[in-house]
């Protein structure tokens, strides 16, 4: 566990290098569940897993976007789009 300091406490480094150490952190401690969420946006706009990958240069493979994809279409199918019919209409 790591030993949480008081900004007080940190008066060596100067805000601006503060304030771009706290917002690395928070992208680090924050970042794959951000990555995850705007994934799942992208899908839900109707982007496919493959562009998706693409889209995010393979930091998730695309095996793993389409199974994050997969999961929260079945857990939430009024939330994309309706797929095109295979009623043989074009």
């Amino acid at each position: 566990m790591g030993t949480i300091l008081e900004p007080e406490t940190l008066t060596q480094v100067d805000p601006e290098t503060r304030a771009m150490l706290e917002t690395a952190a928070d992208n680090y401690v924050n970042g794959p569940e951000r990555l995850k969420a705007a994934i799942l946006k992208s899908a839900r706009r109707g982007d496919k897993p493959g562009t998706i990958a693409r889209a995010i240069a393979y930091a998730y493979t695309y095996d793993y976007v389409a199974r994050l994809v997969r999961e929260d279409r079945k857990a939430n199918p009024g939330a994309y789009p309706e797929s095109p019919s295979d009623d043989g209409e074009p």
